[in-house]
């Protein structure tokens, strides 16, 4: 449900590894937090949670350039094992092509806060992205805390992600 820049041939993209979003870790939660396994604070979050960003939601959001709409806007999909990994999938909505559709990490959840650290793809290993979240019956709310850019509020903050099928 989170956010990395690109390089595409002479531009950048920025892309949510939601979701965003991980480190370069050991698979080690950081000090502090717990890991989301059966009856721990994210057992709520476990499961698969799917959002849908428009080419019109981040244009709304100042962000107009092709390659920046054809990849950041789709359906997002986000979903957190019991083991302490994640992994986000995007599907275009108009067959745009997106360069790294799947992003793959791990993430600890403590009371309302997640950090999901990214693992996959290789080059976009990162030390964790913080995020709050409310969940609201079958939807949750997240709320990405320093965001590293600008794409990866909207496509994380627009619409409430509701539980997949």
């Amino acid at each position: 449900m989170l956010g990395h820049t690109l390089a595409a041939p002479g531009r950048k993209l920025q892309l949510l590894a939601l979701a965003g979003v991980l480190v370069a870790c050991t698979g080690n939660p950081p000090a502090g937090s717990s890991q989301p396994a059966g009856g721990s604070a994210g057992s709520a979050l476990v499961g698969a949670w799917a959002t849908t960003i428009t080419r019109n939601d981040l244009t709304a959001a100042g962000i107009t350039e092709v390659g920046l709409l054809n990849e950041n806007s789709g359906k997002f999909t986000w979903t957190f094992a019991p083991d302490g990994t994640w992994t986000s999938t995007q599907e275009s909505l108009d067959a745009a092509p997106i360069y790294s559709p799947v992003f793959r990490g791990t993430y600890t959840v403590d009371g309302s806060s997640l950090v999901a650290v990214t693992t996959f793809p290789e080059q976009y290993r990162d030390s964790g992205l913080h995020y709050t979240f409310t969940i609201d019956g079958s939807s949750v709310r997240f709320d990405v805390l320093d965001a590293p850019d600008t794409i990866l509020p909207v496509i994380v903050e627009t619409h409430p992600w509701t539980r997949a099928q």
